[in-house]
């Protein structure tokens, strides 16, 4: 089954939807579909993640990408793509994500 994530970046009027899908060998294919030049710059080499890249902060290549490309440092695309894919991969139960419905970043006064 695929899990979707919609990234709603307000600051800059951008929504990006994240696919992601267990290929069944401990892989998992990532489609990214965005307007932002730079999401895609970002997302363009992370066709396939290997379960490293979802769970070791140190070698990950979703983290990697975030400090080589002009991806702004704000961007919840990364944060996205890992939670779209930790659902596939079933370290969120994608009952719970579902019932949870989003994370947030709220903006105080």
């Amino acid at each position: 089954m695929v899990s979707r994530v919609n990234i709603c970046m307000n600051v800059c009027e951008k929504i990006t939807e994240i696919r992601a899908l267990d290929n069944g060998d401990g892989t998992f294919s990532i489609q990214v579909d965005s307007p932002c030049p730079n999401v895609r710059e970002f997302a363009r080499t992370l066709e396939v993640l290997t379960m490293d890249d979802l769970t070791d902060k140190t070698s990950s290549r979703v983290l990697d990408r975030m400090r080589t490309t002009k991806m702004s440092a704000n961007c919840l695309v990364p944060a996205g793509i890992l939670s779209a894919a930790w659902v596939e991969a079933g370290l969120i139960a994608r009952s719970r994500a579902l019932g949870k419905g989003s994370n947030e970043v709220r903006f105080l006064e």
